[in-house]
């Protein structure tokens, strides 16, 4: 069950969006993929078969964060990973947009707001969890 007092902050969060948000809400939303995983049989098999870290960078605020998602467990936190699977920059606003289920990564990606770097198809996995992990949260909470 995911804990209450994240589902009303986060309620709060993706309703004012983005450009409300702090940079370090984006732990918010990590903690709410690690809840949610452990909530959902079919994102808890994803957990389960992944093997990936994410760099996740704010250009415009020079900020950095990690997620990690790995056979079973998902662990977050900020910070500068050494080697990461892959790594996205953005700007705080799209970044957040893009946990907060309010961008689409295939439509800002072409246009310039959104930089991917490392293996791709351990991006489109992630993103397609993510995306999962709001879709469930919107039809549960």
């Amino acid at each position: 069950m995911v804990d209450k007092s994240l589902v009303e902050e986060m309620k709060n969060k993706i309703k004012s969006g983005a450009s409300a948000s702090e940079a370090d809400d984006v732990l918010k939303s990590f903690e709410l993929i690690k809840q949610m995983s452990k909530e959902v049989d079919y994102l808890k098999a994803d957990v389960e078969e992944s093997d990936y870290t994410c760099q996740v960078v704010f250009s415009d605020l020079e900020k950095e964060y990690w997620i990690k998602v790995s056979k079973g467990n998902v662990e977050y936190d900020k910070g500068k990973l050494e080697s990461p699977s892959f790594t996205i920059t953005s700007s705080k606003d799209i970044g957040l947009g893009l946990f907060f289920g309010e961008t689409d990564a295939n439509i800002v990606a072409p246009l310039g707001k959104l930089g991917i770097s490392g293996n791709f198809t351990q991006v489109r996995l992630f993103q397609e969890f993510y995306e999962d992990v709001i879709d469930e949260f919107k039809k549960k909470y």
